[in-house]
């Protein structure tokens, strides 16, 4: 045991004063005659040796207490946790987590402020001779090399404060590799962070033996907070002069109500749409708003809300594509009725193409692909279509009129076996209203409703993946669908000749053509997330001579250029760095803008969930980590490292504790001892 005040222990002097009180007691005794003493001389005898008992009780109980509160003021402390940090050919690393949540307000400014102020104390308690690193989200190059005492100090006032949440373990296993990459035989490691459950992983980190840890909790001064998860259109496919849903999540992160929450909409800079809403107590609450676009091209749109103090999640940013028109291709020696519903409506460019001529580059670019009756498809060009599916188009099948089994491979792909042909009369019974595919296509069916009536189909054994939209009076499916990657596929059991069906006159037959049509298309996404998504796939993109791309923001202030590859006629572009704030940017191509991205802070962190002191202490020792101490940051501020450590493991607490117990013994010893 040590001691951090060792000069206290002369306190212990004071010994002496009980034990001279005992040993030399002055008090005058007062004689007393009396004419017997025979019995007198016994009851004398007998209360000796329970006075002197109770007197040497006293003594021990009285030096006890002396004892133990000198003790407790001379600190005692467990000397065997000793910091690395002067030790020769130790290397110290800062991690100052920089997410958005470290943007929270702490007692007197922001976390990230304390931590940083912190870990310049921190610098300048240590021995000069010390090598540092500094350690944030951002994974910065220029401060991932062995720096003095002066270069670090520069770094920490340079320190990006933005930075996307990444988990504990990537950060530590980080560190140890480049503590091992520059030849350091033991280093330590100072961790400032708010410790959010969601990120504080170390589940897959592989603890070092030679690295020492020094965990930093930082307590934000509020733990509640309002902000728009995600929003999502209820149409895919927007479209001048038509009318769309937006739907917004919004979540309630705290123990209060909320009533009458302002939700704005705003489109290009311009309020399209408002509304309120009420959140009850950690809720969750989705609303609807409806918009209506007048031009074409990429739309800089914004729903938002107001809470304080943490904002970085009280606007989401998205950008509508709004296309004056789909492409629809239908595979086919010859056109149906298909060809009537699109070929006319300026909101499709419709093109009829022969399978055994196919253009790969239309095909790649289509929203809706059709595979009518008359099709016949060699397996490449079956599987071109999966492809397409999955890069996001809808594909519709009919069976082929002259052979049953014809494009089995896309069938069994879509887990579907063809069994026979069925050429008894039936009618379409059962509509499947429920499905999101029919939500917004039929708004009310009657009890007797008019279904197409089907002459022939297809009887086809399911795996159980594709869903049922509509099945058939004798029980068998109709209609399929299935999701495949991005994209949607429909299978029909019966053609659109009027030898198999009438489908293709009856009044289902365009809304729910027009549905497929809009649910296809590879569209641009609305929105991606800083820290996430590290590669884009451009699947429109022309293939043809050089390409430099760049992601700008809209005064060029930012530029910022990716890697890029072309694989399987597609673009994919890899973010290096991640963007420093949310918002738009432009991506241009040969100088050049080719579309608008809107980037938004991770939701990771908006739920307010920490860890505690003992939590952190214990979920680092269970992935096999030194803790060395769990400080906070006036440790730095106020006290060296030895001090802060002593605190960490003082036993003055058990001490005190024994000085009372000393003291309430006397007490009960001299009221109740008779």
């Amino acid at each position: 045991m040590h001691f951090l005040y060792p000069n206290m222990l002369w306190g212990l002097l004071a010994l002496l004063i009980p034990i001279i009180i005992h040993l030399f007691n002055f008090r005058r005794h007062k004689l007393v005659y009396f004419s017997n003493t025979a019995v007198l001389r016994s009851i004398q005898q007998e209360n000796a040796k329970t006075r002197k008992l109770k007197y040497l009780v006293t003594l021990l109980l009285r030096c006890l207490f002396i004892a133990a509160l000198v003790l407790a003021f001379a600190f005692p402390y467990n000397p065997d946790k000793q910091l690395n940090v002067n030790m020769e050919n130790n290397l110290v690393g800062v991690y100052i987590d920089n997410s958005m949540s470290m943007k929270g307000q702490s007692q007197r400014t922001t976390l990230i402020e304390d931590a940083r102020q912190s870990a310049r104390d921190l610098v300048h308690k240590l021995n000069p001779s010390n090598r540092y690193l500094l350690m944030t989200n951002s994974f910065e190059i220029q401060n991932e090399y062995p720096m003095n005492q002066d270069e670090m100090l520069d770094q920490l006032d340079r320190m990006n404060p933005d930075g996307a949440p990444v988990s504990m373990g990537e950060v530590v296993d980080r560190f140890e590799m480049l503590a091992k990459q520059h030849g350091f035989s033991t280093s330590t490691l100072f961790v400032y962070s708010d410790f959010q459950r969601n990120t504080f992983d170390l589940t897959a980190a592989k603890a070092d033996t030679i690295m020492q840890v020094v965990v930093v909790p930082m307590t934000p001064e509020f733990k509640s907070n309002l902000y728009i998860d995600t929003v999502w259109l209820a149409s895919p496919v927007v479209q001048p002069d038509l009318t769309n849903d937006l739907n917004v999540r919004i979540i309630n992160q705290s123990d209060k109500e909320v009533k009458g929450l302002p939700i704005t909409f705003t489109m290009n800079g311009a309020m399209v749409a408002s509304t309120t809403v009420d959140l009850e107590k950690n809720g969750t609450q989705e609303v609807v708003m409806q918009f209506v676009v007048d031009g074409t091209g990429d739309q800089r749109c914004s729903v938002a809300l107001n809470d304080h103090p943490i904002t970085f999640d009280d606007a989401y940013d998205f950008v509508l594509g709004v296309r004056p028109s789909l492409s629809v291709i239908e595979l086919g020696s010859e056109s149906t009725n298909c060809a009537l519903l699109f070929e006319d409506d300026e909101q499709f460019r419709y093109t009829l193409m022969e399978p055994s001529r196919f253009d790969l580059d239309q095909l790649t670019k289509a929203q809706f692909i059709i595979v009518n009756e008359s099709a016949n498809l060699n397996e490449t060009l079956q599987q071109t279509l999966l492809n397409c599916v999955t890069d996001g188009a809808a594909l519709l099948v009919f069976p082929s009129k002259n052979n049953p089994n014809s494009n089995s491979f896309l069938l069994n792909k879509l887990g579907l076996t063809v069994m026979e042909l069925d050429t008894n009369a039936t009618v379409a019974q059962d509509l499947a209203m429920r499905h999101e595919f029919f939500s917004d296509v039929i708004l009310d069916m009657p009890q007797q409703a008019d279904l197409p009536k089907v002459k022939k189909h297809l009887r086809m054994r399911s795996n159980g993946i594709p869903s049922t939209l509509l099945l058939l009076q004798n029980g068998d499916p109709m209609l399929f669908s299935e999701a495949v990657g991005q994209g949607q596929t429909f299978v029909l059991a019966t053609a659109l000749d009027p030898k198999w069906s009438d489908l293709a006159d009856h009044s289902l037959f365009v809304p729910m053509m027009v549905k497929m049509a809009l649910l296809g298309g590879q569209l641009n996404r609305l929105s991606y997330t800083i820290g996430q998504d590290k590669m884009i796939v451009l699947n429109d993109m022309n293939l043809e001579g050089d390409r430099r791309f760049l992601f700008a923001s809209a005064d060029r202030s930012l530029e910022q250029m990716p890697a890029s590859e072309v694989r399987n006629g597609k673009v994919f572009l890899y973010m290096n760095d991640n963007l420093p704030a949310s918002g738009f940017y432009d991506l241009l191509v040969n100088d050049t803008v080719n579309r608008v991205t809107a980037w938004n802070e991770s939701r990771v962190e908006s739920k307010m969930d920490f860890a505690d002191r003992d939590d952190i202490e214990a979920q680092f020792k269970k992935a096999g980590f030194d803790v060395a101490a769990v400080l906070d940051t006036s440790d730095f501020a106020t006290a060296d490292l030895v001090e802060a450590m002593a605190h960490q493991s003082s036993q003055w607490k058990l001490f005190a504790m024994i000085a009372l117990l000393a003291l309430l013994g006397e007490i009960l010893v001299l009221r109740f001892w008779k």
